[in-house]
Parts: C-alpha cells; structure tokens; sequence
C-alpha cells in the first residue's frame, strides 16, 4: 500500500470511529462545515457580482430587494443550523470520547506484560491516547470544511473565469505552491510530533510524580526536587530544539504559500483589475470592481483548503498509532479453548528472559500443582517468584518449556476465561478510587446479597467494616482524590480490601504474592489460616518471606537465582539444613516473640 493509501486508509478509519459512535453527528458534521463554505461563495461572490450588475444596468430596486431578501434568508437559515449543530456536537461528542476510549481500554486490558518492556511501547500508547476523540472529531470537522472549500473555490473560479479568463493565471501558480508545500509542511509537522513523543512523556511523567500521592512522601522526604526539575527542564529543553528546527521548516513553507496568495492572487490581480478597468474598453466595469472581492474570497477559500489539506494529512497520520492500537484485536484476540474449571497447572521446564535482559529470570522450572493442593514459594528477594506467579497466570508467555493447564498448553487456552479460575491478590496490589464495595466486588453490587458478600470477604480478610473512617459504610469511596469524605486506607488496609476481594470470588484456585507484607506477623498468621480454612478444595500458592505462614502449606518451594534449589514438606526442608533451614533460624525468634506457639502447633495439626 503506498503512502496516499495509507493516508486515506486513516481518514476513513478516523471517520469511521464517529459513524460507528453516532451516525448522524458525522454526516451532520461534514454537511454544515461544507454547506457554510460553499454559502460564502453566493454570498460574497455571486451576490456581489449581481449587486453591482443591477445598479450598473438599472435593474429595478424592487427585484433587487427581493432577491436580498432571499440570499438574507438563506443566510440566517445557514447560520441556524451552524448554531443547531453547535450544540448537537457538543452533546454528542461524550458519546465518540466512550466508544473511541473503550475501545482502547478494551484492547489496553489484552496486552501481554511483555509490550510494558518496551519504551517505543510507551510512545506508541500515549500517540494513541492523544488521539482519541478530540483529533477524530476536528478531522471530521476540517474534512467537511475541506469540502466546502474546494467546491466553493471551484465555484469562485467559474464566476472569475466568467468574467475575464486571465484571473486564472494569479491563482494556478499559488495552487502550485501551495500543494508542493503543503505536502512538505504536513511531513515536518508529523515528524516534529513524532520526534518529540519521549520527551513529552517525560515531562508528563514529573508532573504526575507531584502531584500523586503515592509519590507525596518520597519527594517530601528527599532531596529529588533537583533530579526531577532537570529530568523535566532537559525533557523541555530537547523538545524545544527538535521543535525549532521543524518549526523553521514549516514557517518558511508558509511564508512561500502566503507570499505566492498576497502577491499574485492579491497584489498582481489588483493591478490587473486597475489596468483592465482603465486602459481597456472594458464594458462591464462592475464585474471587475466585483471580482477584487472575489479573488480575495478565491485566495482565502484556497488557502484555507491547502491548509485544512496539511492538517487532515497530517492528523490522519498521527491517527494511524491508534488504528494499529485498536486493531490489534485481530491479533491478541485469538481464539482458544474456554475452560470452566482448573484441575492442575504443570509447568515444564520453564524458562523466562525478560526483554532486552541479558539472562534469564526464570530457568528451567518444573513442578506439578493440583487443585486441592496448598504451595508456598519462598526464597530471597529477586530469586524470581513473582515472575513464575505472572508466568502461570499466562501474562508472560514463556521462553521456553510449556506450562499445562489440564493437560493443554495454556497458549491453546482463552486468557480470559482461564484468569477467571483464579483469585489472585500481588504484593503490588492496588485500590482503586472507587466504592469499598466495588473494590471487593470489582464490580457494581447490585443487591443485598452482594452486599452481604462483600461483608463476608471483609469480615475474612480481617477488615474493620465498622471503622469510623468508612462515613457512607461499604458504599464510601476509597480515596479522597474526588470525595472530600472518602476513606484512605493505609498499607495493611489496602491489603486486607486486595484479599477480600479473593474471598468474595468462587476461584479454583488462589494466588497470594506476598500480600501480607504489611501486615504484622499476627494478623498476617490469622489472614492465612482464614484463606486455608475458606479455600478447602481449591488449589492455593502463597508467597511469604514470613516462613512460619510456609509450614500451612502441602509442599514448599524454594527459589534462588530464577531455580527451584529446595522443595518438600517444612519438616524435610527442615531436615536438608540448607537455604530454607537458614532462613527458618534467622527467623524463628522472631516467631516465637510473634506468634503464639499454641497457634502454630494449632495449625501445623489442622494441615497435617
């Protein structure tokens, strides 16, 4: 496909994001901004054209004035609905910003992990964003203006060749000029966009750093103000010297577009217009006084049409970062086998490189987990045991190996329907500013009953229903970011909302990457017997540093260096007086001074 292709391909792709929005907002779009053009044309040309017809040649003033009267009409019928779709644009514009950002959203929630690796990934994504419904909607409104241009310049140039053919000759040479660089200006101004993309990410990045909370603390407690205003001023600075030298460009090119309208199609065609009027016996000197406005109308319908030309160009371009964003359904979206339950996860010989690592995360894992059955990873910080978490989640695909989800590759298996299966809370887990009851539920609750669940998984999760913070109860918003009365939990609260919203699922099997940490070794024992007791049945990995919470488990599994180096039962890897004997030593003190020794051995009875 050649690059006139491409670019019409994006326009049409652009449009058709308003027609599948709202139909009649993208006809009514492009009939009013073309409409409005191609009236000026009767307006300002022909009616002044015909005006100084009539008083030239006595016509009688009485059909003359009937004749105002209806172009007067036409015109404030003209005006009426500009205004009318004014407000339905206005209106209706919500209405293109959701399907257009639900779409992105849609796709946003397919993409692999992996993409997140990328910072050409980064600049891609946020190109998109920036188009999503203000870009769409102005290509629709310049495209129909883009129109309305054309047809009224055509229309202005019959009337002027009507009148005196050499007119033609001051407006050939601007047309030239204008589509030649025209052409060259859309080029700099979509490259300068795209060269700049990094940096303005940059800069967006520090403005988000002051003024999120979660980064409040830091930048109080540090000294980064420094570091950041200069990530920031460098971020700035670079952007205004890539933009200086495409804005010099552009600006030249104009110069050569408005100078070749001024001095042919304005200076060159008065003269002309004086000349013909006094040297020549010139019969119908009204049209020639009359075509002085015209030409001026013609030279700003042409310019107004080249440079409406360079922005749906340019902009459609730019559009196509978000056609290749939305339209990588057709990839992500494979279909696969949808399943209904989860009896066994294997994983074989599992090996993980990040991209752009130089080795490898995870090497060469094997371990069969059952549902029913209770794992614990365990091991240092960086031995790999979030990462195996993401892997059998299926949001990384693996290296090399395969993982086996009831004996079927998990890549031949529909994401969507097998991350259903699990109840999963990650040690980087997030609230979100919405209701209580909608971050258990992740969802709206739409009755009692739902209501009563999330009481449920919080009352599991150890979570205070009853704390004075919580004005409008389960129903007030967590965050005060847009509620002056919301609730802002701390670390272990936000912990405990993450681990009711386990409970108040029905998984096959449970997932928990550390989201204890913030709790204290006896809330954090009770939150774990709670999960064993309620997930009876159900395949449960936990991830602990706490290995007093290790000794519930069936098997324990210990990684080092991206290896599973021990595994057993607690009292086995006890028995080894390796890795995992170290680390129970270090610790046992302090589980003796945290928990009480009743309740482990309570425990360690319960499982056996």
């Amino acid at each position: 496909m050649n690059n006139k292709d491409r670019q019409g391909g994006n326009l049409s792709y652009a449009l058709k994001q308003i027609w599948e929005a709202d139909k009649l907002l993208l006809i009514f779009t492009i009939f009013k901004n073309s409409i409005e053009q191609i009236f000026y044309v009767f307006f300002f040309v022909y009616l002044t054209k015909y005006i100084f017809n009539c008083i030239e040649r006595n016509i009688p003033y009485e059909k003359l004035f009937w004749f105002l009267v209806a172009a007067c009409s036409g015109h404030v019928v003209v005006h009426f609905i500009c205004g009318w779709y004014e407000t339905y644009r206005k209106i209706k514009t919500p209405k293109v910003y959701q399907h257009i950002f639900h779409r992105v959203m849609e796709i946003s929630d397919d993409l692999e992990l992996k993409d997140y690796e990328s910072p050409e990934f980064y600049d891609k994504y946020a190109r998109a964003l920036d188009k999503c419904v203000d870009d769409s909607m102005n290509i629709a409104i310049r495209f129909g203006v883009f129109i309305g241009n054309v047809v009224s310049t055509v229309m202005s140039l019959v009337i002027v060749l009507s009148v005196d053919p050499v007119f033609l000759v001051f407006l050939i040479i601007p047309i030239i000029v204008s589509f030649a660089f025209g052409k060259k200006n859309a080029q700099a101004n979509f490259d300068r966009e795209k060269s700049i993309t990094r940096d303005k990410r940059t800069a967006d990045y520090v403005k988000r750093v002051y003024y999120e909370k979660k980064y409040a603390a830091e930048v109080r407690l540090f000294d980064i103000n420094s570091l950041l205003l200069d990530k920031q001023e460098k971020a700035v600075s670079e952007m205004e010297r890539i933009s200086l030298g495409y804005r010099m460009k552009t600006a030249f090119y104009s110069f050569l577009m408005k100078g070749s309208y001024s001095i042919l199609a304005g200076v060159c065609a008065y003269f002309y217009v004086v000349f013909k009027v006094k040297f020549t016996n010139v019969t119908d000197v009204s049209s020639y006084v009359a075509m002085i406005s015209a030409m001026a109308f013609s030279t700003n319908q042409l310019k107004a049409a080249v440079e409406n030309r360079i922005f749906i160009t340019n902009e459609s371009r730019l559009f196509a970062n978000l056609r290749e964003f939305l339209e990588r359904d057709r990839v992500q979206k494979a279909a696969g086998t949808v399943i209904d339950h989860i009896d066994s996860v294997e994983l074989r010989d599992v090996t993980f490189t990040y991209p752009g690592a130089d080795k490898p995360t995870i090497r060469n894992v094997s371990f069969k987990w059952h549902k029913g059955e209770k794992l614990a990873i365990v091991g240092y910080n960086g031995a790999g045991k979030t990462t195996l978490i993401k892997l059998i989640m299926g949001l990384y695909p693996v290296t090399s190996g395969m993982i086996l989800i009831n004996g079927m590759d998990i890549s031949d298996i529909d994401p969507d329907a097998y991350r259903k299966r699990f109840g999963t809370v990650f040690q980087d887990l997030q609230v979100f500013a919405m209701t209580l009851s909608e971050n258990v539920l992740m969802r709206r609750p739409e009755n009692e009953s739902d209501y009563e669940t999330v009481r449920k998984a919080l009352g599991n999760a150890q979570f205070d229903i009853n704390h004075e913070g919580l004005i409008n109860g389960l129903d007030t918003v967590i965050s005060r970011e847009f509620d002056e009365k919301g609730f802002v939990p701390s670390g272990g609260q936000a912990q405990k909302i993450a681990i009711a919203r386990v409970f108040a699922q029905s998984p096959d099997m449970v997932i928990l990457d550390e989201p204890s940490s913030a709790l204290d070794p006896l809330a954090e024992y009770n939150m774990y017997n709670n999960m064993m007791k309620l997930s009876e049945g159900k395949g449960v990995i936990f991830i602990s540093h706490r290995l007093s919470s290790a000794r519930m488990a069936d098997k324990i599994y210990l990684m080092k260096d991206g290896q599973i180096v021990e595994q057993g039962s607690h009292e086995h890897m006890m028995s080894l007086n390796g890795y995992y004997h170290e680390m129970f030593m270090l610790q046992a003190e302090n589980y003796q001074d945290s928990i009480p020794e009743e309740m482990l051995k309570g425990a360690a009875a319960y499982y056996g």
